[in-house]
This record gives structure tokens, C-alpha cells and sequence, in this order.
């Protein structure tokens, strides 16, 4: 299995690249810079990186077709994927916190806009829009050679959550990421990406499944778990109740729901105290859904991505918080070794 990393989208370009020079160094598959609204943009601020390394893998997470049309965003992929020697990727999705800041109307019809962005990306990247592109609700209207290309196609995954759209997803992407689901219940989302995968086109490459996976394993144990409780109400889908009673009871489960405005008041202040509830609800979350702890727990999250392996996936994406640089160090000399 092979390793991504995910960064804070307020990262500099200058940082990014730093840290991304690191990655590439340690063995890391790609790195992916967060798209979100009023921050850096997610491929302007990896040209530094491009620049400075000649093997790592990078791209934004996730961009919407609905914040930006399909064409534009192939645009912008293959401008970097010039600019890094066929290294571009992309993961394109529904869009969450994007869409709602900019009071975006999201289609009826989710799955197929974004079926339809994927497509339009993947043909842009392997110059088939010169007859344009008719979609219900993406068009491209005139000719689209992209004959300035030089580099090998970049990547396009999708970010999926449910059955529909990945089975979409993994029969017209190259790649999946299956939002933040533990290995324990991920075999009913790799069996609806290869249903996907079963329609596939001929001649496509095989597919890429990944997840993204929040890393709050540091030296200072009860930091990494103050982290990680902050962190929390973005997870398993915004902590949806049928998701987190993997590992609660329906009691707890109904006061985390019922105290949700208290998980996101713990991000906002950044104390990862989740008023109204007992500790141990929020940590036994964070064990389940993130790697969460200090070095005595490194065994136990590499045993994960070992389940991870074995459930299908080809690569995980760690999400990297605060101190991203110590992160990435321990995953690098800790995690990645044991791995290959």
C-alpha cells in the first residue's frame, strides 16, 4: 500500500513546497493541498512544489464543478500537470463547505453533473474535446484540441460517499477516494466501486481506491487526542448517527447528536472540548474514525492501513493537522517501511 498526504489549506505555497520536498524524499505517493473557500488555491499554491521535486504525485482535494466549470478545471490541471512533468492530479466531488459559502445551486441530478465533469476532464487531458462535449449539464461548444500538451495524462479521481456515485466514480475515473470509512465496515463501498469497476471502458488502467484518513498521532499523546477531538465534527459525514454507532451505543450515539453544535463549538475555539459530553465518547470517535494517539499507538494504525490493504484500497491519504512537518517525519520513518 502506498501513502498520501493531505495538507491544511492555509499552508503558504513556500510550505507546501517545503514540506512536500520532505514527502518525496521519504518514499510519500502524492500530496494533495485542501480546497477550501477564502483560502490558498488549491493549484496555484502547488507550482512552487512542481518546481522543486521530480517524483511526487500532486493536486487539489476536492474541487466541484459546481464552484468551477469541468473545462476550467482541466485547465488548471493540465497547466500543472505541464508544469510538473505529467505528476498532476485531481480529485473532483460534490462539494460541501465550497458550495454552500458561494449559495451555489446544486443540479437534481448530482451524480450524473459530476459523471460529467470526469469525463470532461479525463477527454480535455487526453485531447478528445476537439468535437466539443454535449452533457445534460456540462457543455464544451467549440473545439478543444489542447495541443500544447506534452506530459502524460494526469489523474482524476472522485470523492464519493455513497453507493451511487461511487459505482459512477470507479467505472469512468482512474481513482476513488471512499470518505473516511474504517476498515471495518469499508467492504461494502469496495464492492460497489467494482460493481463500477465491472462496466469500466476498455483499455482504462486499473483503478485507484484511496480514503482520506485523518493523522492526529503525535509525540504528546493527550495532544494528539485534544486534536483530534477538535477535528471531529467533520468527520463520518458530519458524525452522522447510523455511522458512529459502529462504535457507540444508540444512547451515546443520540447525545452526540444531539450536542453536535457543541463538536463544532470545539473546532471553532480549537480546545477539543466537547461541551456536554463525557471524554470518553469523543476519544472512542477519534479511535475509530482517525488514527489518534502518541508512538505506543503506531503499531495499532499500521495494522489499520494493513486492513486497509487487504479491504482493496491502493493508497490512503493521511490528512496532516497542526506541526505538519513532525507528522510527516514519523510517518515517513515509522509508518512507510512497514508498509512495503
Amino acid at each position: 500500500m502506498e501513502v498520501d498526504i493531505i495538507l491544511e489549506p492555509n499552508l503558504t505555497p513556500r510550505q507546501v513546497a517545503e514540506l512536500g520536498q520532505v514527502a518525496e524524499q521519504l518514499g510519500i505517493r502524492a500530496l494533495w493541498t485542501s480546497n477550501y473557500f477564502a483560502h490558498w488555491d488549491g493549484f496555484l499554491s502547488l507550482v512552487p512544489l512542481a518546481q522543486s521535486t521530480s517524483k511526487l504525485l500532486l493536486g487539489p482535494l476536492a474541487v466541484s464543478p459546481f464552484e468551477m466549470h469541468p473545462l476550467k478545471i482541466a485547465n488548471s490541471l493540465l497547466s500543472l500537470n505541464e508544469m510538473s512533468a505529467g505528476r498532476g492530479l485531481v480529485a473532483i466531488g460534490a462539494g460541501e463547505g465550497n458550495i454552500d459559502a458561494m449559495r451555489i445551486q446544486r443540479p437534481q441530478k448530482i451524480v450524473r453533473a459530476v459523471r460529467e465533469a470526469i469525463e470532461i476532464v479525463r477527454r480535455a487531458a487526453r485531447r478528445q474535446l476537439a468535437g466539443g462535449y454535449q452533457g445534460e449539464d456540462f457543455g464544451v461548444n467549440l473545439p478543444c484540441t489542447y495541443d500544447w500538451l506534452q506530459a502524460s495524462p494526469p489523474l482524476v479521481y472522485g470523492t464519493a460517499y455513497r453507493s451511487q456515485m461511487l459505482r459512477m466514480q470507479a467505472r469512468v475515473g482512474d481513482g476513488v477516494f471512499i470518505g473516511c470509512t474504517p476498515p471495518e465496515v469499508m467492504a461494502p463501498a469496495v464492492a460497489e466501486a467494482m460493481a463500477g469497476v465491472a462496466r469500466r471502458a476498455d483499455g482504462m488502467a486499473p483503478l485507484r481506491l484511496n480514503t482520506f484518513w485523518a493523522w492526529h498521532l503525535k509525540k504528546d499523546r493527550a495532544a494528539g487526542y485534544r486534536e483530534s477531538r477538535r477535528e471531529l465534527p467533520w468527520r463520518a459525514i458530519k458524525l452522522q448517527k447510523e455511522l458512529i454507532m459502529q462504535c457507540l451505543t444508540e444512547e451515546e450515539a443520540q447525545l452526540v447528536r444531539d450536542h453536535y453544535d457543541q463538536f463544532v463549538a470545539a473546532w471553532f475555539d480549537r480546545s477539543g472540548t466537547v461541551q456536554g459530553v463525557p471524554e470518553y465518547i469523543p476519544n472512542r470517535l477519534a479511535e475509530y474514525f482517525t488514527s489518534t494517539g502518541g508512538l505506543e499507538d503506531l503499531d495499532r494504525e499500521i495494522e489499520r492501513f494493513r486492513l486497509f490493504a487487504r479491504a482493496g484500497l491502493t493508497e490512503v491519504a493521511l490528512r496532516l493537522h497542526e506541526d505538519p512537518m513532525d507528522a510527516l517525519q514519523i510517518i515517513g520513518r515509522e509508518v512507510l517501511p512497514k508498509l512495503r
